[in-house]
């Protein structure tokens, strides 16, 4: 089985927000994935796991890519097209200052050691909620822009993991090869386990293997939750 271990900011500062990791953090869970499972990258002929990164923040390129490098661990990261180069419009730090997303210098950088890119769509929109016309959109586009830019783009990453079967025909007829989002049913529906500031090893490790089942469905409702409360700071977005 193929699975994503999902990441999105690593900072030392302080977020409002329950999606990201101090780089310390980052690193222990690096350093645990590589020594006790198979780190893959999609169309790999072998089960394993996939690292990725929603959204193409700019602490992704300062903090979780030394790390990849330490530890030669290749990652997904997928961005969100219409904020390259841009501040981030919706997590703010304790202190009020917003962070960035990635520039196309970065995100070439990084695609020269390894690192691959993918779409997170052009907006960030829960495509649940849009019109089919809408939805045929933001993953052509996406898609369109960064293959001008960077080459051939085979992954899309659902926002906030909401995906359904109309979603994921357009998501083919895109041209998308993987999926990720949803319940692991497919190549379009890649399963992903968010890791937030709130887990340690012993829940990383429960996300992974996905057992013992109580812990499971525990950290599964965890992931739910912040996953809410992130789609609300996208509602009200300055």
């Amino acid at each position: 089985m193929v699975k994503a271990i999902q990441f999105h900011r690593v900072t030392p500062k302080v977020q409002l927000c329950g999606t990201w990791n101090y780089p310390g953090q980052f690193e222990n869970f690096i350093r645990f994935i590589h020594r006790d499972f198979s780190v893959v990258m999609p169309g790999d002929d072998r089960d394993g796991l996939v690292i990725t990164f929603d959204d193409g923040d700019r602490s992704v390129y300062e903090y979780a890519f030394p790390v990849l490098k330490r530890h030669g661990v290749r990652a997904v990261v997928f961005l969100i097209v219409d904020y390259i180069g841009k501040d981030d419009l919706w997590d703010i730090t304790l202190s009020g200052k917003r962070s960035a997303h990635l520039t196309w210098d970065e995100i070439c950088e990084m695609k020269e050691w390894g690192i691959e890119f993918g779409s997170h769509t052009l907006t960030h929109r829960n495509l649940t909620l849009l019109t089919a016309a809408d939805v045929a959109y933001e993953l052509s586009e996406s898609k369109s822009v960064l293959e001008k830019r960077i080459g051939p783009v085979r992954c899309i990453s659902y926002p906030f993991n909401r995906v359904n079967r109309q979603i994921v025909r357009f998501a083919k007829k895109a041209g998308y090869q993987y999926g990720f989002g949803g319940a692991g049913n497919n190549d379009l529906l890649i399963k992903k386990e968010a890791v937030y500031i709130t887990d340690n090893i012993v829940s990383l490790n429960t996300k992974i293997r996905e057992r013992p089942w109580v812990l499971y469905r525990y950290d599964r409702l965890k992931q739910q939750i912040i996953n809410y409360f992130t789609m609300i700071t996208m509602l009200i977005k300055r």
